[in-house]
C-alpha cells in the first residue's frame, strides 16, 4: 500500500476520517451496528447512528472463528484479527465525491463458520479503480454466534435466528443512507457473494421491505435453496447447549459462555459430510426458516414477483464438490447401496432413477466419482437453475453461468472447484499460483471481471438470459 494521507467526508451526523493515496480512498472499520456483546449477544443487530468524528483508518475485528490450515496455493493476504465486536464494514472508492458510481456490496464466504471482510487475497483498491465502482465489504457474525437457533430454549427474544443475515441487512441500510457521500449511487447497488455469502444474499428474497436497498444480485455457489427448517436447527441448538452444560432459559450462562468454548463445541455438533450438511435435515449452520428473521422461503419470495425488477446472476463451478474429495474430507463410497443412500438424502423417492440417468450420461465412473458429480449438481447447479426458473416465471430476468477453468497446480486433480470463480470475477489472479502467468487464465479473468462490472453498471453481464438450461454461459 502506498503512502496515504487522511481525508474527511461528511455524511448525515458523522464525519468519517479515512485514507487517500494515488490509487483511491478507503474507509475502514466503520461501525454499522452496536457491538453484539453482553445482553446483545445472540440477538439481532441494534442500529447505530454514527455521530461526530469517526476514525475509519484501521480495520475492525472479523467475526470469531476457528483458524484452519490452508494449502500452500490457497489465496493469502495480511490476515485479520477476530473479536465479537465485529459489526463493521470497509468501504473503497476511486474518490469520495458526487460521482454516483455503481456500488458493489460483497458478502464473504466461509461455510457459515468463517470468513472476513479484510485481510484476504482481494485487492479492493485496485478493483474499484479499474472498475470505477464503490466496493463495500461488511463483517458479520458467523457460526453459533450468527446462526444458532435459540428460540425454543430461550423464548421469543431469541426468535430471530439468522443474526448473521440481519447483520448484513444492517450494513445494507448503512450503505443506502450514506454511500452517496463516498461517491456511490444508493439506487444502483449490486450484492455479490460466494458460498455462504451467496446463500445469505439469496435468502433476502424471503424478507420483505428490503427491495429498495439493492437492485441486482450476483451469487456464486449459493442460490436460493439451502434453507434449514426450524426443527432441524432447534435440534442442533439443543445438542450445542447440552455439550456446553447450559440449561434452557439460563441467559446469564449464555452471555458468559467463553467464545473459545462456542467455537470448540460448534465443531463437535456439525456434520462434516458434504451431502449430510446440505441435504434436508443436515446438521449445519445456515439460513433458517424461522418465521421471524426469514418469514418465507426465498423461492416463494421470488415466485411472488416482488423482486421481478431485480436482475440475478447465479453461477457455479463445474466440479463444486471435488476439492472435498481431493483433500480427503469425504470418505470413499464403498458400493452402489452407499451411493444410492447418498442420493436419497436429496431425492428419497427416485434415487435409483437418478443414478441410472447419471450412469448413462457419464459411464464408467467409480461410486465415489458419481457421488462427487451428483453433489456438485444437487447442492449448487440444480438449485441455481431452479432459482432462475422461479424468477423467470414471475417475470424477472436472470443469467446463469458455469465456471469450467481447471488449474495446473495439484496436477489438475481439483478440477473447476468450489470458489475458483471468485478471484476471476474480481480480476485478482495474482492470488492464485500459476494462474497469474497463464495467458488463457488472464483472458478468462478479464472476461469474467468485465461481466461483473458490466452487470453492476447496467444489469446485463453480456450473455443471453437464462430462459432454459441451454442458455448457461460457460467460462472455459
Amino acid at each position: 500500500m502506498t503512502d496515504a494521507t487522511p481525508i474527511e467526508i461528511r455524511s448525515r451526523d458523522a464525519t468519517y476520517r479515512g485514507l487517500r493515496d494515488v490509487r483511491g480512498d478507503r474507509f475502514l472499520g466503520i461501525r454499522y451496528a452496536d457491538a453484539p456483546i453482553g445482553q446483545r449477544r445472540f440477538k439481532p443487530p441494534e442500529p447505530l447512528e454514527p455521530q461526530g468524528l469517526v476514525d475509519a483508518t484501521r480495520y475492525g475485528f472479523a467475526p470469531p472463528q476457528a483458524r484452519r490450515p490452508m494449502p500452500a496455493w490457497a489465496p493469502k493476504g495480511d490476515g485479520f484479527e477476530t473479536g465479537e465486536d465485529c459489526l463493521n464494514l470497509n468501504l473503497y472508492t476511486p474518490t469520495a465525491d458526487n460521482g454516483r458510481r455503481p456500488v458493489i456490496v460483497h458478502a464473504f464466504g466461509g461455510g457459515f463458520q468463517g470468513g472476513a471482510a479484510q485481510g484476504g487475497w482481494l485487492d479492493e483498491v485496485g478493483f474499484t479503480q479499474r472498475g470505477d465502482v464503490v466496493l463495500v465489504r461488511p463483517n458479520m457474525r458467523v457460526g453459533a454466534l450468527g446462526f444458532l437457533h435459540l428460540a425454543d430454549a430461550f423464548g421469543p427474544d431469541y426468535g430471530a435466528v439468522n443474526r448473521g443475515m440481519l447483520d448484513f441487512v444492517a450494513a445494507l441500510r448503512w450503505v443506502h443512507e450514506n454511500v452517496a457521500a463516498f461517491g456511490g449511487d444508493p439506487d444502483n447497488v449490486t450484492l455479490v457473494g460466494m458460498s455462504s455469502g451467496a446463500f445469505t444474499i439469496s435468502a433476502l428474497f424471503g424478507v420483505g421491505g428490503l427491495a429498495h436497498l439493492y437492485r441486482r444480485v450476483w451469487v456464486m455457489s449459493g442460490p436460493s435453496s439451502r434453507i434449514i427448517d426450524s426443527a432441524t436447527a432447534s435440534a442442533l441448538a439443543a445438542d450445542f447447549l447440552g455439550k456446553t452444560g447450559i440449561s434452557p432459559g439460563d441467559v446469564a450462562a449464555l452471555e458468559a459462555l467463553p467464545v473459545e468454548t462456542i467455537l470448540s463445541v460448534q465443531e463437535q455438533v456439525l456434520a462434516t459430510h458434504l451431502g449430510e450438511r446440505n441435504a434436508p435435515g443436515g446438521r449445519t449452520f445456515g439460513i433458517v426458516l424461522d418465521g421471524a428473521s426469514l418469514p418465507r422461503h426465498p423461492l416463494d419470495g421470488l415466485a411472488s414477483g416482488r423482486f421481478k425488477q431485480h436482475r440475478i446472476v447465479t453461477g457455479w463451478t463445474r466440479d463444486e464438490a471435488r476439492m472435498w474429495y481431493a483433500f480427503g474430507l469425504m470418505p470413499e463410497v464403498p458400493d452402489r447401496q452407499a451411493l444410492l443412500a447418498s442420493i436419497a438424502r436429496f431425492h428419497p423417492d427416485d434415487a435409483q432413477a437418478r443414478l441410472t440417468a447419471l450412469e448413462a450420461e457419464r459411464p464408467g465412473l467409480s461410486f465415489t466419482e458419481y457421488e462427487e458429480v451428483f453433489l456438485s449438481r444437487a447442492i449448487y447447479r440444480d438449485p441455481a437453475l431452479r432459482t432462475q426458473s422461479v424468477h423467470a416465471a414471475a417475470g424477472g430476468t436472470g443469467y446463469a453461468y458455469e465456471f469450467c477453468w481447471v488449474p495446473d497446480f495439484e496436477n489438475g486433480r481439483l478440477g473447476a472447484a468450489h470458489g475458483f470463480d471468485e478471484p476471476f470475477a474480481f480480476g485478482q489472479l495474482g492470488c492464485i499460483p500459476l494462474a497469474s502467468g497463464n495467458a488463457s487464465a488472464s483472458a478468462l479473468a478479464t472476461e469474467l471481471s468485465r461481466s461483473l462490472l458490466r452487470f453492476a453498471r447496467s444489469g446485463d453481464p453480456g450473455w443471453e438470459a437464462a430462459s432454459s438450461e441451454q442458455h448457461i454461459h460457460r467460462f472455459l
